[in-house]
């Protein structure tokens, strides 16, 4: 059973930037090829570079970026493998080629590459960069055979491994299969994703790859939420009159990082419409679900909900101390006036 012309394509994930500046890129925009218009729509389409083709140790392929507004960028490298491939030999350079040692070298060099060009749009870079990464196999189908019903054996592939795999296993990687016709099938794994399609449209890796730099961000707010939070007490340890600055200061660094992170959240939330392709809303959905960003939106509406808690109380307290300076100003002008009326 041979594979069309399959292609294996890496992915890595990087959070650059609070804010990547579209405008000031002059780039393409990323369209996906087979939606009804306006049924699926980018409120801001993130900007696609081709960077040409690239040799990794012998391997070839094609290397692409796409930068988000909401300061990730995304670089992929995809490896035609040739036009018929028999399955064994496709399922084992699927195991082995993302495992590589020298991937990691590759993607970060191309990368600081990359960066002199998004100086000018890059938006408060980021130090502590997180990174996220995942696999997309993608062919035009199995020869003789519908891509809806392959007849081989995908769990080794969706799972990354050979092995005698229990049923439930199987169960379980049944309920992220979706085909929109006989002649296509997505199955999402992990961190692993196949594509059979005959038209060789890439549409469920742009989706996923969105939903991985959703995920990056998330990630990122939700650290930046723990450490505001974990250094709250710290602040209110200097209590009475002494510590009134640091409260301060504290109260207005917690209305400035709710305000970033609500208006982050909100313009995440309407990045991406699906309204009327039920396929692709579906893909979406397993995606949030299966990546964790479903968990990571909750994280942080916890977190935020603590962070409102957090910043009344340090105002309330705020509204204390300065009550109690003027209470002990006014004490003091009595007392002066008092001791100029005895001298």
């Amino acid at each position: 059973m041979n594979l069309l012309s399959p292609h294996l394509a890496l992915y890595r994930l990087y959070d650059l930037a609070d804010e990547i500046d579209l405008s000031r890129l002059a780039t393409p925009r990323l369209r996906l090829s087979r939606p009804r218009l306006g049924a699926v729509r980018f409120q801001n389409p993130p900007a696609q570079l081709e960077l040409g083709v690239r040799s990794v140790e012998g391997v070839f392929g094609l290397l692409t970026a796409r930068l988000y507004e909401f300061g990730v960028a995304s670089l992929s490298f995809r490896i035609h493998l040739g036009e018929r491939v028999p399955w064994e030999t496709f399922l084992e350079k699927a195991l082995t080629l993302p495992e590589l040692p020298f991937w990691e070298g590759f993607f970060l060099a191309e990368l600081a590459a990359l960066e002199p060009y998004l100086q000018g749009a890059l938006l408060r870079p980021e130090e502590k960069r997180l990174s996220e990464e995942f696999t997309v196999y993608h062919a035009l189908g199995l020869e003789g055979a519908k891509a809806h019903k392959p007849p081989v054996d995908l769990t080794p592939l969706w799972m990354g491994t050979r092995e005698e795999f229990a049923p439930e296993v199987r169960r379980e990687m049944a309920r992220y299969r979706y085909s929109y016709s006989t002649e296509d099938l997505a199955l999402l794994g992990f961190d692993r994703i196949l594509i059979l399609d005959s038209e060789g449209i890439w549409d469920v890796a742009d989706l996923v790859e969105f939903v991985h730099a959703q995920l990056l961000e998330l990630s990122y707010y939700d650290r930046v939420l723990t450490e505001e939070l974990e250094a709250v007490p710290l602040v209110l340890r200097q209590r009475g009159v002494w510590g009134y600055g640091r409260l301060q200061r504290l109260r207005r660094r917690l209305m400035a990082r709710h305000a970033e992170i609500a208006d982050v959240k909100a313009r995440m939330e309407g990045a991406l419409r699906i309204t009327e392709d039920l396929f692709y809303a579906k893909i979406y959905r397993a995606a949030l679900e299966l990546y964790g960003a479903r968990e990571l939106e909750r994280s942080l509406e916890e977190k935020l909900r603590a962070l409102e808690a957090t910043y009344a109380m340090v105002t309330e307290e705020v509204a204390h101390l300065r009550s109690q300076a003027v209470e002990v100003g006014i004490l003091a002008l009595i007392a002066f006036e008092v001791a100029r009326a005895l001298l």
